[in-house]
């Protein structure tokens, strides 16, 4: 069965019921008409994010697109499966979530093939490639490559949930799909993780249209 992804605005999310601070909780003297809550401050906030959204228009995409190639992004592969079929994506917008429960979120664009299948099956797995695996890098972000070819790279195997985990990557994690939110030309997925592997390696880094690595630390 496919996942249905929220369509939520972040300036609407409904917020769970704050806690009313009271006055007696300072010292005398001080704030003793304090009684707004904390949901009442966050909603005035939003209403003055609102206005200013009503107010100004979005910059223009080439302009966003340029300011985000300077940016360097760790890469990653994000595979998935139905049944024997294996599909995948390269991705650079990945970022963990929480820790208790561990958590990870990847952005995927709606009209990835891949995304289907994320969907449909409620996994996925995150492969953070080292600074050598640039060429799968390459071979899961190459237009036309059917799923199966983009595996003709690198050694696979499962964890958990079946999804493929790439041997020698920085760090995998295997995830099962927890929520699903719609933002604009991407479905952010948040997947709690049930297993991950990793390895002391250098991460592969993309940045202004070029994969790149990391030369030193300061």
């Amino acid at each position: 069965m496919k996942l249905m992804c929220n369509s939520r605005n972040a300036l609407h999310m409904p917020y769970k019921q704050a806690n009313v601070i009271k006055s007696e909780q300072f010292s005398p003297g001080n704030y003793e008409d304090y009684t707004m809550s904390v949901e009442a401050q966050l909603q005035s906030r939003l209403s003055h994010t609102t206005d200013l959204i009503d107010t100004y228009q979005s910059i223009d995409i080439a302009r966003f697109k340029q300011s985000m190639r300077h940016i360097a992004s760790p890469v990653g592969v994000v595979t998935t499966h139905q049944g024997d079929l294996r599909h995948g994506l390269t991705a650079t917008a990945i970022c963990s979530v929480s820790m208790e429960p561990p958590s990870m979120l990847v952005c995927v664009n709606r009209n990835a093939s891949a995304e289907q299948i994320i969907a449909r099956s409620g996994s996925f797995a995150i492969n953070m490639l080292t600074d050598e695996q640039h060429g799968i890098a390459r071979l899961f972000s190459t237009p036309g490559t059917t799923p199966e070819q983009r595996y003709t790279e690198g050694e696979w195997h499962t964890l958990v949930t079946g999804s493929p985990i790439l041997k020698g990557a920085v760090a995998a994690f295997d995830c099962v799909v927890e929520e699903c939110i719609q933002s604009g030309t991407h479905h952010l997925y948040i997947g709690r993780v049930l297993a991950a592997e990793y390895l002391d390696q250098n991460i592969l880094l993309y940045r202004d249209g070029l994969f790149r690595k990391l030369e030193r630390i300061i």
